[in-house]
């Protein structure tokens, strides 16, 4: 039986008011993830505060945060030992201090785009970069991502492309259906992931300088700037030998870095519609890169109609969430005239099994295996997924059930935002998606057929977004969002650190007035060893009492003392998505090429 331990905060407001909470080892033994969430939501009630009360104030948290007006910061310079720091480990955050190095978050802008709503999945684009340089300083700057559809919606201030998630005019008209029928379906924002390639410091043949590439689902890659993140444009544009490879093709947000080969992969992704027998195609490409942005390796594969966002790579897999999918006719000209949303044209196939589907880098089409798991699942994000002897290890986040349109509580209709009904459960509560879980896989490929030989529900609380030190390799420990709430379990409030062998987890609880956001694992200057646990933990924190943002930030090893430092940004942002992981000694804008 694991130990289990967890950490709560005093719910950060200002940094001078931040009291470091203490540990409490409330669950020593557990049996089951059930006990584990029931003992963590009873400490979270507070006293005299119904549901009710709980509901309205995550809506009020989470309103504040995704639709603050957004601004442009240019390299703004933070002393880490000035008065925005407040310290409560010092020896160790010198220690951090003495890094150098860069991160970049990309996230969304304000979910507010004139006088309208829109949904956070198809809001635009603000990136960010934390600049160390080693010496105590940190440099924050932070631009909208100014796709073509975004410059002109921020010069006109309203919603010009409907998308498929949202309007641009209520649908209870007949002149608000005619708006959005003549609206267009695309919105390429490229606002949820950010990656920097080639690597820093690359001599590559062209001469090619690093590019921090953009993406959002379904949408072109665009390249920015890493030191001003402004827009270069189109990656095609800025790269003109990759056009045949990506024009008029969409990708997924999530691409992959090989460390131990320096590949770069990214997954192009296209539905084929009407498909088979009418029920629709997904047809995905995986696209290798070298250093030079050269192509090495191209494999493509034709699957059912299904959906994902993310996907794993492993020495010699693609590893592919196939959440099983189906196309609602009906609802597709309703679409097409402005009488509904995209969400309506498709869902999930509940009453089928979810499969991972290993297609392999290495070799010939016919080798792509397909691994059913017993029940449905929708599986948005990956934690460390690996090969290890005569097994294939998988750790997804997961979601029982699911169905789109709503996600943060976003209502359309009423223009405003629900987290807690989003993600209740129960029918009696309208759930269209219970909390996420972590499942882990193990796949047995000791012989033809493949086949799945465990699964195991993690005891850990509901957590989503992981961040560990890298992928197609054995990461003992990983950083996830908690999503553990009395009622429902969107916004985030958590940070969890996750042993991946023990199952033993540290919680650190943010509060009812933060939301937090995905974690920044930071590796140390000089690791000992070949750790994974040898680093710092980051986090936005974003506080809607107070209209502030800071970071967080852990010792890896010590997550359990709690934060060694709260760093107050000055500023404050909507949520921020993904990360892109540390560029160890790069400065953007140091002359180094």
């Amino acid at each position: 039986m694991a130990r289990l331990s967890l950490l709560f905060g005093a719910g950060i407001g200002s940094a001078e008011a931040f009291v470091p909470p203490h540990t409490t080892s409330c669950v020593p033994k557990f049996v089951s993830s059930s006990l584990h969430l029931q003992t963590l939501t009873e400490l979270q009630v507070d006293n005299g505060q119904t549901p009710q009360e709980r509901s309205q104030k995550a809506i009020d948290t989470w309103s504040t945060v995704a639709l603050h007006p957004t601004s442009n910061v240019r390299r703004k310079e933070i002393s880490l030992s000035g008065e925005s720091t407040t310290v409560y480990n010092q020896r160790l955050f010198d220690e951090f201090t003495s890094i150098k190095g860069t991160y970049f978050m990309n996230g969304l802008a304000s979910c507010k785009i004139g006088n309208r709503l829109i949904h956070p999945f198809e809001a635009h684009g603000h990136c960010k970069s934390l600049v160390f340089d080693g010496q105590g300083k940190m440099y924050y700057t932070s631009n909208i991502v100014e796709t073509p559809l975004t410059k002109k919606e921020r010069a006109q201030n309203r919603i010009i492309n409907r998308g498929v998630m949202s309007t641009v005019a209520d649908l209870d008209s007949l002149w608000g259906n005619i708006q959005n029928a003549l609206s267009s379906s695309e919105r390429d924002t490229a606002s949820l992931t950010a990656d920097l390639w080639p690597p820093p410091f690359t001599k590559n043949g062209d001469g090619i300088d690093p590019l921090l590439i953009t993406l959002t689902d379904n949408g072109e890659p665009y390249a920015l700037d890493p030191n001003t993140l402004q827009m270069k444009g189109k990656l095609i544009d800025v790269v003109p030998k990759l056009a045949s490879v990506f024009r008029g093709n969409k990708c997924l947000a999530h691409s992959r870095y090989d460390e131990a080969n320096n590949r770069f992969i990214m997954c192009i992704n296209n539905m084929i519609i009407p498909g088979e027998d009418f029920k629709g195609n997904v047809q995905m490409e995986f696209v290798e890169f070298d250093d030079n942005f050269d192509v090495v390796s191209r494999r493509q594969h034709t699957t059912r109609f299904m959906v994902f966002h993310d996907w794993a790579l492993t020495e010699n897999y693609y590893v592919v969430p196939k959440n099983p999918a189906y196309l609602k006719w009906r609802n597709i000209a309703k679409f097409v005239v402005g009488l509904g949303l995209g969400t309506d044209v498709f869902a999930m196939e509940e009453e089928t099994p979810g499969e991972f589907i290993l297609i392999p880098r290495h070799g010939t089409d016919d080798d792509v295996k397909e691994i059913q798991s017993d029940v449905f699942f929708n599986c948005f994000h990956f934690g460390p997924v690996y090969e290890n002897d005569d097994e294939l290890i998988i750790n997804g986040c997961i979601f029982d059930s699911y169905s789109f349109g709503g996600e943060m509580g976003f209502n359309g209709d009423e223009q405003s935002f629900s987290p807690i009904e989003w993600g209740s459960t129960g029918l009696a509560n309208g759930a269209q998606a219970p909390a996420p879980r972590l499942d882990q896989f193990v796949v047995d490929t000791s012989k033809t057929p493949y086949r799945l030989k465990s699964k195991e529900r993690v005891p850990v609380i509901p957590v989503d977004m992981p961040s560990f030190n890298g992928n197609a390799k054995f990461c003992r420990y990983s950083y996830f969002l908690g999503a553990s709430r009395p009622e429902g379990w969107f916004p985030f409030r958590q940070i969890v650190r996750l042993n991946m062998e023990t199952f033993e987890s540290f919680v650190y609880d943010a509060g009812y007035e933060q939301v937090v956001s995905e974690p920044m694992y930071i590796p140390k200057n000089n690791p000992t060893s070949s750790s994974d646990d040898e680093g710092f933990v980051l986090s936005f924190f974003h506080d809607a009492i107070n209209k502030q943002a800071k970071i967080v930030v852990w010792e890896s090893a010590s997550f359990s003392d709690g934060p060694i430092a709260v760093i107050a940004m000055g500023d404050f942002f909507p949520w921020c998505v993904h990360g892109s992981g540390f560029y160890k000694d790069y400065i953007p804008f140091e002359s180094v090429y």
